[in-house]
């Protein structure tokens, strides 16, 4: 019989398996990224990252939409599969956008210290995550 965690676990793996950003990873790199985090729900207008702050951790919608705004001005929309925050851990800086939630929002929270120790076990969740960050950088 699997535990409440394990249960939990498996399902957020499950939604993680079936979006775009991580299709090319196998089960066991999807089931440890899902292990990493944990899921939060925040309400609508919460800012979930802040232009210029120091950042430690990045977030996976897995249900609900954001706006990222720079200096106010709104830059983009994010739907469920799109990952946040991860451009401060990519390219280790404060981060370069505020991104606030528009509705009521489900996420996958990874820490920046359980991600690296993710990266350095399945490469593969790294190469992930760095190819998303690149083809967004590159207006894709």
């Amino acid at each position: 019989m699997l535990h409440k965690q394990d249960k939990e676990t498996k399902a957020v793996a499950d939604e993680l398996s079936g979006l775009p950003v991580f299709a090319s990873l196998d089960r066991k790199a999807v089931e440890a990224l899902a292990a990493s985090g944990r899921v939060v729900h925040l309400p609508a207008h919460w800012a979930l990252v802040s232009e210029s702050q120091p950042a430690d951790s990045c977030y996976v919608l897995l249900s609900g939409t954001t706006e990222v705004r720079r200096a106010g001005a709104v830059l983009a929309n994010l739907e469920p599969g799109s990952l946040v925050g991860e451009a401060a851990l990519v390219e280790h800086r404060t981060r370069n956008a505020t991104v606030v939630t528009t509705t009521e929002v489900r996420a996958l929270r990874l820490g920046f210290a359980e991600l690296t120790a993710l990266f350095g076990h399945h490469p593969s969740v790294e190469q992930a995550f760095r190819a998303e960050w690149d083809k967004r950088n590159a207006g894709v």
